[in-house]
């Protein structure tokens, strides 16, 4: 395949955030991600829209678990998705959407070449517009009525379409169907009080991102579970089971996620050796690795870096 080149990719990157003990969220394109953190979501705003609309491709990037305030709607165009919500996972096809709630945990993953569109609402602006948003909660998904999801799909495709077009009094046209996407999703969308899964309160919150930071600022050493306790001021074995209640996985596992991520990143987008991007992302495990890659993507991984060469910039 030649030289290794600098390459060129849709993720996330770190960032200042606004509300203290949350997330902004956005995918943009950015350089070499060696130290990028991959759960503070970078969103850069139209100030008159007020909300992130875009669509991506992507060819195997797995996102690990993280969360954001906004609330984040993906529409499936083409391929196939897993979102994992909380417990629960969802294989999304063609035309399907998921309804990723504010602050919920979540993570995403496309095992083949996938195009979606998504939308991204600033919990500024949904505390503005819905009473008592803090205690609102949405469906995954489907309402269970076909006409209501029917137009519900039709205003996310209308979102991207106007947002693309950007015609004279296009702020207008998009502002009125925003509200209209908000409109159903209140109506028809949110659940009744007390349904959904729980959510972290600010406390939990709070010591998560720590935990989170951590890990992703040394997630290419060796990591300690009584380093990342230390980090929260907890001791080591309360640490696993608050850690494993509210990520739905243990500490462990959630680092071997994110140096997963971050190894298949750059099988899929650079020529490296895989050996070698084991060793610079801290994943000393390998037969580990085949078998996660192996259950993720369904074959080796200098298949799925053939199966993708000359697919991404």
């Amino acid at each position: 395949m030649g030289q290794a080149v600098k390459k060129t990719e849709i993720g996330y990157q770190p960032t200042s955030d606004f509300y203290p003990g949350s997330y902004l969220d956005g995918i943009h394109v950015h350089g070499s991600s060696l130290s990028d953190n991959y759960f503070h979501e970078n969103i850069v705003i139209d100030p008159l829209l007020q909300v992130r609309c875009f669509s991506y491709e992507e060819v195997g990037l797995f996102v690990p678990k993280h969360w954001h305030n906004s609330l984040e709607i993906l529409l499936l165009s083409s391929g196939e998705m897993e979102a994992v919500l909380g417990d629960a996972a969802a294989i999304l096809q063609p035309g399907e959407f998921a309804i990723i709630n504010s602050r919920d945990i979540h993570s995403t993953n496309c095992p083949e070449h996938s195009r979606v569109c998504a939308l991204q609402i600033p919990y500024p602006f949904l505390v503005q517009h819905i009473p008592d948003y803090d205690n609102v909660r949405f469906r995954s998904g489907s309402c269970g009525q076909t006409e209501v999801d029917d137009k519900f799909r039709s205003l996310l495709l209308e979102l991207q379409s106007c947002h693309t077009r950007s015609q004279t009094g296009y702020r207008l046209h998009f502002t009125s169907l925003l509200y209209e996407l908000l409109y159903l999703c209140v109506t028809y969308y949110q659940l009744p009080a007390g349904e959904g899964a729980p959510r972290p309160n600010d406390v939990e919150r709070s010591r998560l991102i720590t935990v989170m930071d951590f890990v992703n600022a040394h997630y290419n050493e060796a990591i300690s579970l009584r380093d990342a306790a230390s980090t929260v001021a907890l001791n080591p074995e309360y640490f696993c089971r608050f850690f494993k209640k509210n990520m739905g996985l243990t500490f462990l596992e959630f680092v071997n996620q994110v140096r997963f991520s971050h190894v298949c990143d750059d099988i899929l987008r650079t020529d490296i050796s895989i050996t070698e991007l084991l060793a610079r992302h801290g994943f000393t495990n390998y037969k580990l690795f085949r078998r996660m890659f192996q259950e993720r993507y369904g074959c080796t991984p200098q298949a799925k870096r053939k199966e993708t060469s000359g697919m991404l910039p």
